[in-house]
């Protein structure tokens, strides 16, 4: 009976320690990245707000087939829906299968005649699950790297594109 009560008892701690250290952890977490790219708004635009054409620059719709239902993309496990867009931004609602959705937002921003910042950012709220908290640590890791490589590949399709013209 003691063995019970010590194994119930230490549980109880362990799971309030790390639920006392995952409150720490913000409830909001936002995963970004940008890169200068020589292009055009109207040639950015073209390959962040038309999802049909994220297959020449996404390693991810490459390998794998999108398929489209009303305004919402189907690609893997992976649901895209346009939110909002404009002359400079682009907003979608992300959804990965196992996780909380992502707002993700492209901005393109002048630095100079022909040489524009795409921004690219991925934001999530989570709730106070301690499993939901430290699964974003693993955000900046993974969708980072992702980012870096999804940004250089449209960079460099920017560039082909201005050297074809």
């Amino acid at each position: 009976m003691r063995l019970i009560k010590l194994v119930i008892i230490s549980l109880l701690v362990l799971a309030s320690i790390v639920t006392a250290i995952s409150s720490l952890f913000p409830s909001t977490v936002i995963v970004s990245r940008a890169m200068e790219v020589s292009a055009n708004s109207k040639q950015i635009a073209h390959y962040v707000s038309d999802l049909n054409q994220w297959d020449k620059w996404m390693s991810d719709w490459k390998e794998n087939k999108a398929s489209w239902k009303d305004s919402t993309v189907y690609i893997g496990t992976q649901t895209l829906k346009l939110v909002s867009k404009n002359d400079s931004s682009v907003t979608y609602d992300w959804v990965a299968t196992g996780q909380r959705p992502y707002l993700v937002r492209f901005e393109w921003i002048p630095l100079q005649t022909g040489i524009y910042v795409i921004h690219w950012s991925f934001e999530q709220h989570v709730k106070w699950y301690p499993w939901e908290k430290f699964q974003t640590l693993l955000n900046e890791k993974v969708l980072g790297y992702k980012m870096e490589t999804e940004l250089a590949n449209l960079r460099e399709l920017l560039l082909q594109e201005n050297n074809k013209q």
